[in-house]
């Protein structure tokens, strides 16, 4: 917390006829328990006299929420794949440490800026879910130290902590369907803001996981293909990822309807290149969701009835040329209507059926196998109503 947050304020003089502020450039230290903020918790300017502020917990959170305030005004720094790749290959966790303490604060205070701008936000429950979740999060990064005498691995559990919070899936988006159906922001107008909001996602997510992969195991690093790898990767494999998602998908397939058309994946010449194996695998696994349902629903499948009855395979072709790696995902669906061409990238679009479980976003990142989807599934059904930890955020 630094002292430009709680600004001193001298003893107003007979003449004076307003306070002047005096913001002193020292860090504050506020002490915390293990189970969260003490009230009464004590801050500590290192001036020249080391005086002593005496904070209330209610103070201590006014600050840090005022704090949200004057760094959602800050631009976030931005970077390139290669710059975070060449801090990984360096081994230096204690310049991504710093990185992150330094830039994820901002990151979070400018999505809580955008939700507050939101017209009527406090009244879309789903808004004001979210929002609660990223200022406990921001909270939590400012209270945090990168080393903690006696408690070395303070700061890597509170990234666990904070993106485990942040994997859930759902109510953003069910939110901005509100937003729609009373005519208060336009589909345009929705769009461009969960663009520019989920953009923002996306740096905080890879940030995050790539500090979290720097301090895994050895032995998970060491692994020779991981399609659920969070971190950046020089050798991230299409055709393997491809392939991989292409089984996943088969099994969601069955599950769902009973049959599934097969998924061909051919490589025609593809070449690893630096991505994320796991943004990668969620691409191929929603585009190849689309084909099957359409393929099955197409020939007018349904659980019952179907087997037996030959579909047209799936093609997935992938090659490079030209330093560009290209995927193909081809099928016999029958397209997108005409009248929905318009729309196809709006996040408020679709053409499937509700699902009767809300899927996580666990059991997307990381479904090794049918049975942990499926109960990933439930427990995800199940946890709507268990509090803060179970909060969803986006679908």
């Amino acid at each position: 917390l630094t002292a430009a947050a709680v600004p001193l304020l001298p003893r107003q003089s007979p003449a004076s006829s307003a306070w002047p502020v005096r913001v002193l450039e020292a860090p504050v230290c506020v002490s915390s328990s293990s189970s969260g903020f003490a009230a009464g918790a004590t801050a500590r300017r290192f001036c020249g006299l080391h005086q002593e502020v005496r904070l209330t917990q209610e103070r201590l959170d006014q600050l840090l929420e005022a704090e949200i305030t004057s760094m959602a005004r800050k631009e976030a720094r931005p970077f390139k794949l290669q710059n975070i790749l060449e801090m990984t290959s360096n081994s230096n966790s204690g310049e991504l440490a710093a990185l992150l303490h330094e830039e994820l604060p901002v990151r979070y205070a400018q999505r809580i800026a955008m939700l507050e701008s939101l017209p009527g936000w406090h009244n879309v429950e789903g808004i004001v879910s979210v929002r609660r979740m990223y200022i406990k999060s921001f909270k939590e990064l400012r209270m945090a130290d990168i080393v903690q005498p006696g408690n070395p691995d303070a700061w890597l559990r509170c990234l666990q902590h904070i993106n485990k919070r942040h994997s859930r899936t759902n109510l953003l988006v069910g939110g901005f369907k509100q937003f729609a159906q009373r005519e208060v922001l336009s589909e345009m107008e929705i769009n461009r803001w969960l663009d520019r909001f989920f953009a923002l996602r996306i740096s905080t997510n890879l940030l995050i996981g790539q500090y979290l992969e720097m301090m895994s195991p050895r032995e998970r690093k060491d692994e020779p293909f991981n399609p659920y790898h969070r971190s950046i990767s020089s050798e991230c494999c299409a055709y393997k990822i491809a392939t991989h998602a292409a089984a996943v998908i088969q099994k969601l397939c069955v599950n769902w309807y009973g049959c599934s058309p097969e998924i061909h994946v051919v490589d025609a010449g593809s070449v690893p290149f630096t991505f994320v194996p796991r943004y990668l695998f969620y691409i191929l696994s929603e585009l190849l969701k689309n084909s099957v349902r359409a393929t099955v629903e197409q020939l007018g499948r349904s659980p019952a009835g179907a087997e037996g009855v030959e579909m047209v395979p799936i093609k997935v072709i992938v090659c490079t040329g030209e330093g560009v790696t290209s995927i193909r995902i081809s099928d016999e669906g029958g397209g997108i209507p005409l009248d929905g061409l318009s729309r196809v990238w709006s996040y408020m679009y679709t053409t499937a059926q509700p699902a009767d479980f809300p899927i996580s976003r666990e059991s997307v990142d990381a479904p090794t196998d049918l049975k942990r989807l499926e109960m990933s599934m439930i427990s995800s059904a199940n946890s709507l109503h268990d509090g803060d930890e179970a909060t969803s955020e986006h679908r």
